[in-house]
């Protein structure tokens, strides 16, 4: 119980994060590798928000922040490059993480940040496993940033638009579905929900300006294991990621335990591409 306990609030995280990929590559095919420092930028904002604001606004400046980079990373870097290959997109990202994280650095330091939580008070106890209040506010966040996904794609005009534009992008450019604005949409959500679930994830631990890339590579595991298509999925697919993490960390070696996580990416690709899902998917690989 108490490795499914601190796994549900770890793979909240990760999902969060794969959310985020998801959003974006149901867009335009892309894989956004920036994702993971995106995510620490948001958290950042809530650190810095937190020292005059309350936790619980601090992490929605967080959520803020985290869209707000995005959308800037999308509107300097990919829209110039729009009519370029997806391959060079996705090149590009990987430089926009890197000078994310630099950037964090230089503002920040390499030191741990962290904030006081929503609520005091002791943990948690269910069935003889304990969770810190903290990770009980992250779970809840990331199931309502996943349910308020989930509304947006299927009941609200935009989100329609945004899942048209994914399925036939000329299609609905000829309807007048812009490509521009629905790129704006899709990075600002995916920004929003993996800066503010991280950001609810400080209190319990820290923060620091190079955990993006460790973070990005995990919420990509998830991504993969829902296909890159599907958010629930996404979520189910942290949670697994998170489990296999704590089980091996606690009852074989925590200094490899990342690594064993890491190399369930390259069997996940080489195995079953399409994740949790039925379809193919020969060419995503």
């Amino acid at each position: 119980m108490q490795l499914l306990l601190t796994a549900l609030a770890t793979g909240a995280l990760y999902g969060a994060i794969g959310i985020g990929y998801v959003i974006v590559h149901r867009l335009n095919g892309m894989v956004n590798f920036a994702m993971g420092d995106i995510a620490v930028a948001g958290a950042f904002g809530a650190v810095v928000a937190s020292a005059v604001l309350p936790a619980l606004p601090a992490i929605i400046v967080g959520a803020i922040v985290g869209g707000l980079v995005s959308v800037i990373m999308y509107h300097l870097t990919i829209h110039p490059l729009r009519n370029q290959s997806l391959m060079v997109q996705t090149i590009v990202t990987l430089g926009v993480g890197i000078a994310i994280r630099s950037l964090l650095q230089l503002i920040f330091g390499t030191g741990p940040k962290q904030f006081a939580p929503i609520t005091d008070g002791s943990a948690v106890t269910i069935l003889g496993g304990s969770i810190p209040q903290q990770s009980v506010w992250l779970i809840a966040i990331a199931v309502v940033g996943y349910l308020g996904l989930a509304l947006f794609f299927d009941r609200t005009i935009a989100g329609k638009a945004l899942s048209a534009f994914s399925v036939n992008s000329y299609a609905a450019g000829i309807v007048g579905i812009s490509l521009t604005g629905m790129a704006t949409i899709a990075f600002l959500l995916s920004g929003a929900i993996a800066g503010g679930v991280l950001a609810a994830q400080v209190p319990t631990s820290f923060i620091t300006a190079g955990a993006g890339v460790a973070l990005g590579l995990k919420g990509f595991i998830a991504a993969i294991l829902g296909g890159f298509d599907k958010l629930g999925l996404t979520l189910v697919g942290g949670f697994l990621v998170a489990f296999v993490e704590v089980a091996f960390a606690r009852y074989v070696d925590a200094a490899q335990a990342s690594t064993v996580v890491f190399a369930l990416l390259i069997v996940l690709l080489i195995v079953r591409p399409q994740g949790l899902t039925r379809k193919v998917a020969a060419d995503r690989v």
